[in-house]
């Protein structure tokens, strides 16, 4: 199970464990709004800073609600102590960058401030609707401003680490070149089909197709599957989305509009298809894939500098976690001073030792 949850969440991973941002609604404000007794348990301090089990408890919530049910249900208790480690040392680099931003003396004025709380309190229908949530959360107003200045601060130190990413047109070449499947469609196929539990009921309806009974008609008479009640339409499949035991029998009737496939078995069940029109394959041309290769490679070597900033932060604090959090499991090798690493092979941590330049920021956002 955490296997399989660690390849489904590889993505996420990176941009939870490395760049985590508390969610605008969670974190200081709602720990705030609680009686200190009930909140002060800690789950981990950074450098004399507490994290709480209480936010750590309302950042998980705020976290597995991005996943839908079905998928939660099947995760054990190491799948959810994965994922509570995930958004807790995403709590710590989070709390690391801040304190960074602070040391840095980056500024952030109200107008700023204003700015974003505005776009906030525009996902309201009015005014009211947003003093009624905030009242209704025991959220205070200036919590919330001081949580967007925190996130304002860590917005702009990472900015300032991105001020010198580069892309020269030649990377961008060599990413196209090594990467033309990705900037193509495959060819595209309409098809009808019809599925049975049996090899012997497909048989005797295919018998009855090959005579030239329609398609449409016998599907939705006989076949078992989500399509029948659209007379078997399945729509348009791309060509890598093909069932793998019909594809080679779909594709050698590429040319042959209105043929219909053997009977090939599909998982339990036995199908044969028909082929209603098909879509060539596209390739986009280097020139319209440019600002899309381009926003790849920068997102890349922004992960990969902010990756290797808080490494060089982590390094130098002091970051120990609670007995309870010990105990539970949740971090079952604690390493204090190390960084979690992404556990996608594709994102390693940078192996340059060289320490990473940042200008120090003391001018105040958007002047």
């Amino acid at each position: 199970m955490l296997r399989g949850l660690r390849k489904n969440l590889d993505v996420i991973i990176i941009i939870i464990v490395v760049a985590f941002v508390f969610t605008i609604f969670y974190g200081t404000f709602s720990r705030r709004s609680q009686n200190p007794s009930q909140s002060a348990a800690a789950a981990a301090t950074v450098n004399n800073t507490v994290i709480t089990i209480y936010d750590l408890e309302n950042q998980f919530r705020n976290f597995i609600s991005q996943f839908d049910n079905k998928y939660l249900n099947e995760l054990d208790e190491q799948g959810i102590n994965y994922l509570k480690r995930l958004t807790l040392e995403s709590m710590i680099n989070n709390e690391l960058l801040h304190q960074e931003a602070k040391s840095r003396k980056i500024k952030v004025n109200n107008n700023d401030i204003n700015t974003r709380l505005n776009e906030i309190k525009a996902n309201f229908p009015s005014d009211r609707e947003f003093q009624n949530y905030l009242q209704y959360n025991g959220i205070r107003i200036n919590d919330m401003r001081e949580s967007i200045k925190r996130d304002l601060m860590i917005t702009h130190l990472t900015n300032s680490l991105y001020e010198s990413i580069v892309i020269p047109p030649e990377d961008i070449n060599n990413y196209y070149e090594e990467n033309k499947s990705l900037f193509s469609t495959p060819t595209q196929y309409h098809l009808n089909q019809m599925t049975f539990p049996s090899q012997e009921e497909a048989e005797k309806v295919y018998k009855r197709v090959s005579l030239g009974e329609d398609f449409s008609n016998l599907a939705k008479l006989n076949s078992i599957d989500t399509y029948a009640s659209q007379g078997g339409d399945a729509g348009w499949i791309s060509e890598n989305a093909l069932p793998n035991e019909a594809k080679d029998s779909i594709i050698e009737l590429k040319d042959k509009l209105g043929s219909v496939t053997p009977i090939v078995k599909v998982g339990n069940n036995y199908q044969f298809f028909k082929l209603i029109e098909t879509k060539p394959a596209e390739e986009k041309t280097l020139e319209e894939s440019q600002e899309e290769i381009k926003a790849i490679l920068e997102n890349e070597q922004k992960r990969v500098k902010l990756e290797h900033l808080i490494a060089e932060i982590r390094n130098k604090s002091k970051i120990e976690y609670s007995e309870s959090i010990l105990a539970s499991g949740i971090v079952s090798e604690p390493s204090p001073t190390e960084p979690l690493q992404s556990e996608n092979p594709a994102a390693p941590l940078p192996e340059s030792s060289e320490p990473t330049e940042i200008p120090d920021v003391t001018s105040t956002l958007n002047p």
